[in-house]
C-alpha cells in the first residue's frame, strides 16, 4: 500500500512539474503590433510636402500638400516588420511601436535639415 502511494505521489508531482512549461510560440502568434509614424517640420516656418513610409501593405509615398505635422497609426503587423520612414525638408522622423494594447514606445528617431529617414525591426 505505501509502495503504491509513493508511485501516485511521484506520478502526481512529475505530472505538475512537466505541465505547466509554456510554448512561446502561442504567444507570439498572437500578438498584435501597430507602427505609428510621426513627422514634424522643425521650426515654426518649416514644412515638408514629400516622403514616405512603409506598410503591411507595402511603400506609400505622399506629395503635394504641404505639412508643419503628420502622424498616422498602421497595424496590425507581425513580428519581424521593418517600418521605415523618410522625408524631405528641415524635418524630425520618428517610429513608435505598440504591441497588443500596450502603450506606443518610441523606436527610432532622426532630424535632418535637408532630409531624415528612421527605420526599426519589430523583435519583441
Amino acid at each position: 500500500m505505501k509502495q503504491t502511494l509513493k508511485i501516485i505521489t511521484l506520478f502526481f508531482i512529475f505530472l505538475t512539474l512537466f505541465s505547466c512549461e509554456k510554448d512561446d510560440t502561442e504567444n507570439t502568434l498572437s500578438d498584435s503590433y501597430y507602427v505609428k509614424y510621426v513627422i514634424r517640420g522643425n521650426g515654426t516656418y518649416n514644412y515638408f510636402n514629400i516622403f514616405s513610409i512603409k506598410t503591411a501593405q507595402g511603400n506609400q509615398s505622399f506629395s503635394g500638400y504641404q505639412y508643419h505635422s503628420w502622424n498616422q497609426t498602421y497595424g496590425p503587423v507581425e513580428k519581424g516588420f521593418t517600418a521605415s520612414v523618410s522625408a524631405q525638408g528641415n524635418v524630425t522622423t520618428e517610429i513608435y511601436v505598440s504591441k497588443n494594447s500596450e502603450p506606443f514606445s518610441l523606436k527610432a528617431s532622426n532630424s535632418g535639415s535637408n532630409s531624415a529617414s528612421a527605420s526599426y525591426t519589430i523583435n519583441f
